[in-house]
């Protein structure tokens, strides 16, 4: 999957003084619709029967977002989110307070996360990063953020994190890294190698 940055789109136009109040310098933001999109899709593959490459209807996703604490967390966020790109104070961080006592989920509104986010199980969740990746999941009691100072990790796309695990400093974690339930991490992973143990061990992928 491509990591080159693209055009933002449902942004007001580039000429609108709005727009240039209001424009984020972090690439390949593709809008609060899109990102929503990509989250209500990713799980109405898993729970309801959408295929691959098709979009989840609104009503669906709604009906999703009700039974789901995991998806209303990351949505809350998205709005967070937005909202802070906007340079509309005070309610992101609200927000981010609501999510924490709603859903467990500890993410701050500056956090940028890419699309197709899973969290099933947010309880307990902490993230601080510099940016996650696309379609990336984040089972349950998972610690992303500092080490020392404000060094904090990167995590790429296809990025699978199980529960437990910690994942501290200023790493990165390679696309499709896979991080085993309760490992620290604190060193780099490369793309398609796994990460397991306390400390962390990096294995290689498997011969396919």
């Amino acid at each position: 999957m491509s990591d080159a940055p693209t055009a933002p789109r449902n942004e007001p136009p580039l000429s609108s003084p709005r727009a240039a109040a209001t424009a984020d310098a972090a690439p390949g933001y593709s809008g609060l619709r899109a990102l929503v999109q990509g989250d209500l899709d990713i799980w109405g593959e898993f729970f309801a029967g959408v295929r691959p490459g098709q979009h989840t209807s609104l009503l669906a996703g709604a009906r999703l977002a009700l039974l789901y604490a995991g998806l209303r967390a990351v949505l809350v966020h998205r709005l967070a989110h937005e909202l802070r790109r906007r340079r509309i104070r005070v309610v992101p961080m609200l927000l981010a307070n609501l999510n924490i006592s709603l859903h467990g989920f500890d993410i701050p509104p500056s956090v940028p996360v890419g699309p197709r986010c899973y969290v099933p199980h947010p309880v307990g969740t902490v993230i601080t990063a510099r940016r996650i990746g696309t379609g990336v999941t984040i089972v349950s009691g998972v610690t992303i953020g500092m080490r020392k100072g404000s060094d904090f990790p990167t995590i790429g796309n296809e990025v699978y994190i199980g529960a437990g695990a910690r994942i501290l400093g200023d790493i990165t974690l390679g696309d499709r890294a896979q991080i085993g339930a309760n490992a620290v991490v604190l060193k780099d992973v490369p793309a398609d190698h796994s990460a397991v143990g306390v400390p962390a061990t990096i294995r290689p992928p498997r011969p396919a």
